[in-house]
């Protein structure tokens, strides 16, 4: 089985401006350093199909270790920019043995079933069309584009709900299948090039690439194997970004659609890159700063200098809240009183809040950030890993942290503005209340995050102001729970207090204590 990859960068494009559906253009690389090196450490042999551009960045600039480059899509021309699902395809086109196809947002942690691989054909998953994406794409496509290839129409017009294989993984021994279809994809794309104009084709890459597959398979009833065995519905992927759960309870993300628009998810990445590749993630970081070119909101300090003066390199006393985006988006969430709310009380909370961040932050020093975040993965293992072993591990609150109250929610409306993919808070209402603001000091550009937490963790958070083991833990906080809960539901308790403890664990609000 060959293991391969695609990227395809065209002239138009520029890899460290653009962000190829990135919340920053650091993490996209980022994620392929990370993808490609885990697959190699898997795997050995990695081959690259690429046009001379993304071949020069992935091998020559970012030092990735493929074992061989192939450059056919040189001769590849896409008539659409957003097209960009036809560089894979084309790359399944040229195979001549039984391969699998990896995306370079998908990271592996360990080698698949060997059953897995000798599928005729291979995929992610199956999932199922909803109205929210799949189902109004199809409608667009189908008022608009003149030509579909025949499974493809009779999949639309059988009734049956729509379904598609996710491509994060394709592949499969059936080299047939896969240059038919392949020259299907190319017709369905081309012979409606003039009404491009009238979709959105970004969401018709999905169509000509994954429903594509699905139907044409089940047209000549091949079938195929998934890794992940559940069906799933096209808007309800779950913890394909949890990074903190590799290796012990997950061996494969996949950062598909919002995972990779959320800076959150991206930050756990980088961490995971600068965990095990230190060199990797240092040289495309020093690759941004040495281009003059600002990273993300988020982008980690190291200790390379920056040939740009920025918020970083003033004095703690100074902060440049001009430059500071995590404080403009504060800023903005303030100017945003709702109708309801009374001005004066609202603006009053929030120049509370505001005057004791500052202060948290202009005297406190950021430089044990580094190795705090250093040792954070290993930690969060380290206590979390062994279930047999987890109530006698010893935790205790972190130095960087400090939590703020307030009347209104300002990390909920910080966060509002700042995280994707999220239904609380993109549902996030403002109303008067006690709300608990935790800020936690970052080795970051703009120097912190912020958290909203609730009640109990705030209690949990309080009790560690020294160190206790997590049974001692549990046990005091059995005063906040009702005398039912804890006589019948003993269990349930017991995990309410480890799902907060990790919660708050990831924060960098609580460490495993020794570290």
């Amino acid at each position: 089985m060959n293991f391969i990859q695609t990227l395809y960068v065209d002239d138009t494009r520029d890899p460290f401006c653009d962000l190829f559906g990135w919340v920053a253009p650091e993490y996209h690389l980022m994620g392929w350093a990370l993808s490609c090196f885990q697959l190699h450490k898997v795997y050995g042999d990695v081959t690259l199909y690429a046009n001379s551009k993304a071949a020069r960045l992935l091998t020559d600039t970012l030092q990735l270790p493929y074992s061989e480059v192939c450059t056919v899509h040189d001769n590849l021309s896409l008539i659409h920019p957003e097209l960009w699902a036809l560089p894979k395809i084309y790359t399944y086109s040229f195979q001549e043995q039984p391969f699998l196809h990896i995306d370079g947002d998908v990271f592996l942690f360990k080698s698949f079933n060997p059953d897995l691989l000798e599928g005729e054909l291979i995929a992610q998953n199956v999932e199922v069309a909803t109205e929210n994406y799949y189902t109004s794409t199809q409608k667009e496509l189908m008022r608009y584009l003149t030509y579909f290839p025949p499974c493809v129409k009779k999949d639309f017009e059988s009734g049956i709900p729509f379904q598609s294989c996710n491509a994060g993984i394709i592949g499969g021994n059936n080299l047939l299948f896969f240059h038919d279809y392949a020259e299907l994809a190319f017709e369905y794309v081309h012979n409606n090039a003039d009404n491009l104009k009238h979709i959105h084709v970004n969401g018709f890459n999905t169509f000509y690439e994954q429903h594509l597959f699905y139907a044409l398979a089940g047209d000549r009833n091949i079938s195929v194997k998934v890794l992940i065995k559940e069906i799933v519905n096209d808007n309800g992927y779950r913890n394909l970004g949890d990074f903190h759960d590799v290796p012990f309870n997950r061996s494969y993300l996949h950062l598909l659609g919002h995972f990779k628009k959320d800076e959150h998810t991206c930050i756990q990445m980088a961490s995971k890159l600068r965990e095990l590749y230190p060199d990797s993630h240092d040289r495309i970081v020093k690759l941004f700063r040495d281009k003059n070119l600002w990273l993300s909101p988020c982008g980690f300090k190291n200790s390379i200098s920056r040939s740009k003066e920025s918020s970083s390199n003033l004095p703690p006393e100074q902060i440049d809240e001009q430059n500071n985006t995590h404080l403009k988006r504060l800023m903005f969430a303030a100017s945003q009183c709702p109708p309801e709310i009374d001005n004066a009380m609202f603006q009053s909370d929030f120049e509370m809040f505001y005057k004791q961040l500052k202060s948290f932050l202009t005297t406190n020093k950021h430089a044990a950030c580094i190795q705090r975040d250093i040792t954070a993965q290993h930690g969060y293992r380290e206590l979390f890993s062994d279930s047999k072993s987890v109530f006698n591990q010893f935790v205790v609150r972190c130095r960087e942290t400090k939590i703020i109250e307030s009347s209104f929610n300002w990390a909920g409306l910080f966060n509002k503005r700042y995280r994707v993919g999220s239904d609380y808070y993109s549902n996030l209402k403002i109303h008067n209340g006690q709300f608990f603001n935790m800020v936690t000091l970052e080795a970051t550009d703009n120097g912190f995050s912020l958290y909203d937490i609730n009640g109990l963790e705030h209690a949990l958070f309080l009790l560690l102001s020294e160190p206790l083991s997590i049974s001692e833990l549990l046990k005091k906080m059995e005063i906040y729970f009702e005398d039912d809960v804890l006589q019948n539901h003993f269990e349930a308790y017991e995990n309410i207090i480890l799902v907060m403890l990790k919660k708050l664990v990831l924060k960098k609000a609580i460490q495993r204590y020794g570290v």
